[in-house]
């Protein structure tokens, strides 16, 4: 009887377990720099930190400029060593408003995500 009562316990637990999963999208964990962050000078990337693995070729991240126009280098990559983490190189930016932008596919079932937030520079490149 209590080996019945384990086995339905386990199962349960694992039951749960796989519905958590399914249910989990990349979420932003942190970034480089920060949302609304007012930095004195350039970065010269851009890095976010996510709760999963993502997939290498569904995830992308962009710079935006006040007037439209991409800012980064177009190299945005998925790092093969810590495939939570995406990064992407910036051109030397003059102060003004910023908007990052990320799409971020799950490695494991293909879920997306997306979103943005803004940084300022005060000062020169």
């Amino acid at each position: 009887m209590a080996g019945r009562r384990w086995w339905r316990a386990a199962l349960t637990a694992a039951m749960a377990l796989v519905a958590a999963t399914a249910w989990a999208h990349p979420s932003l964990v942190r970034s480089h720099p920060p949302p609304n962050a007012s930095l004195t000078r350039s970065p010269a990337t851009v890095q976010l930190w996510f709760n999963e693995e993502l997939n290498t070729t569904g995830s992308k991240l962009t710079v935006w400029n006040e007037r439209g126009e991409q800012v980064d280098r177009g190299n945005s990559k998925v790092s093969l060593d810590n495939r939570a983490f995406i990064a992407v190189g910036l051109k030397p930016l003059p102060p003004g408003r910023y908007t990052v932008k990320w799409r971020a596919m799950a490695d494991d079932d293909r879920e997306v995500t997306q979103g943005e937030f803004a940084f300022r520079v005060t000062a020169g490149r």
